[in-house]
């Protein structure tokens, strides 16, 4: 190979490596874009009482004691969770009563905490409790504790419950442990959290906003998850295979 020709194909292979390093930094820009939209939490303030959403047992309502025990509110309420049929007969204890559990734990006296009645089974449903108890409350102030990558949908959920009284609103992020934001899209399990919120955001949008281009997006999303979702649990599937072969 001459001098030219070996020149040129240096050339060509340094031109590839540039691409594919640029479209793998542009692909985890992305990727990790997605995951940190989905977050808007915001820094926390003085208020009245803090509210814990349902779910998430093994770490909100550890992130609504520590805002108990800093000061930042002095009441804590739950949402009565309409009960499964575990919890009807007897075999797991409530969420409410699991969190409620949490929190003495953490030091929150017994008559800080308040469960609101309503046998709410969805998000929105909790958001319509906490509009019941801050509807003649014009001066209470509420901290709302939810999972980091849930309150994009949270805030648009008790925005549309809450109207006006919204404003006196704030949404607190409470991390999981568990989930890399920029590397979620190695791990099944973080892939499959991401896209599950993507698409529980597109049926909130339908239902609670009138934003047809954000519905579109969602869309978008949704089908780009599916495609990526089959590419991935196909290749998992063949690292499962022939780690049994080598076994």
């Amino acid at each position: 190979m001459t001098a030219a020709r070996l020149k040129i194909a240096w050339s060509l292979v340094t031109a590839a490596g540039l691409v594919a390093c640029l479209v793998t930094v542009r692909a985890s820009v992305l990727l990790h874009g997605m995951a940190a939209w989905l977050d808007v939490g915001e820094s926390p303030e003085p208020a009245e009482v803090v509210m814990v959403l349902a779910g998430g047992e093994d770490h909100r309502p550890f992130a609504a004691a520590a805002l108990v025990r800093a000061g930042y509110a002095k009441k804590v309420l739950l949402a009565e969770i309409k009960p499964s049929p575990a919890v009807e007969d007897g075999i797991i204890p409530s969420s409410q009563e699991t969190s409620r559990q949490v929190l003495l734990k953490r030091g929150v006296p017994a008559d800080a905490i308040t469960i609101l009645p309503g046998a709410a089974d969805t998000t929105y449903e909790e958001a319509q409790l906490l509009a019941g108890y801050l509807g003649d409350k014009s001066d209470v102030r509420a901290l709302v504790v939810t999972t980091d990558l849930h309150t994009r949908r949270t805030r648009m959920a008790f925005r549309h419950a809450l109207g006006s009284a919204a404003e006196r609103v704030s949404f607190v992020a409470a991390p999981i442990d568990r989930f890399d934001v920029d590397g979620w899209w190695r791990d099944q399990w973080g892939f499959e959290v991401i896209f599950a919120e993507y698409g529980k955001l597109l049926f909130y949008a339908a239902c609670y906003t009138h934003l047809l281009a954000y519905c579109i997006a969602g869309i978008v999303m949704i089908l780009a998850g599916c495609v990526f979702y089959r590419f991935r649990r196909t290749g998992w599937s063949c690292m499962r295979t022939e780690a049994t072969i080598a076994g």
